[in-house]
């Protein structure tokens, strides 16, 4: 019991200590602390510089060398595919004619892209011409399109199908177009 008398002692001892000066002491009288006010510095006298147009280094287009376009060989005749009324043509959902080209790996390039491959079909003078063919072949299921080319300065449109990856799929195809256009089509690479 005396140990918690004395514990209690301290502890009012303790509190006094503390709380004396805060509620028994007046503060000290300091001196009232003028703030100095600060007034607004006068607007900047601004004066811009006047603008002009930026110096352009303007190109004149007769002054560019003139780089000739590479004239696309032809090999095919141009406007020779013509219907066959006794072979019909055939639809591109049938197997590959050889059991390879289904087990047939990608080649790439040097960029690592793939290489593709195209059936060109044959070279028309006028577009309608062109468009005619390969809807023929699109109505088939044929990934057939019209390729503008320039040769001799003259605008010619070549029918093709394709990209496809396995070139023994248009080999495949290549022989029974030919029989019902009546033309010498070619395996070429996509892009060319």
């Amino acid at each position: 019991m005396i140990k918690q008398r004395l514990i209690g002692f301290l502890v009012i001892i303790a509190l006094t200590i503390i709380f004396w000066p805060i509620v028994f002491v007046a503060p000290m009288q300091e001196d009232d602390v003028v703030l100095r006010v600060f007034e607004m510095p006068p607007k900047p006298d601004i004066t811009a510089s006047p603008r002009k147009a930026p110096e352009t280094n303007r190109l004149n287009v007769e002054q560019l060398p003139q780089i000739p376009l590479p004239e696309v060989p032809t090999e095919q005749p141009i406007d020779i595919a013509v219907a066959s009324s006794e072979v019909s043509l055939i639809a591109a959902e049938i197997e590959p004619l050889q059991q390879s080209s289904a087990l047939e790996r990608a080649t790439f390039d040097e960029q690592g892209l793939p290489i593709s491959w195209e059936l060109q079909i044959a070279t028309f003078s006028t577009e309608s011409r062109a468009q005619s063919i390969a809807e023929q072949l699109q109505n088939k299921g044929h990934k057939a399109y019209v390729s503008p080319v320039t040769i001799d300065a003259k605008g010619l449109y070549r029918v093709r199908i394709g990209p496809n990856i396995q070139k023994s799929r248009l080999l495949d195809i290549q022989r029974d177009i030919d029989a019902y256009y009546g033309v010498k089509s070619e395996i070429i690479k996509f892009g060319v």
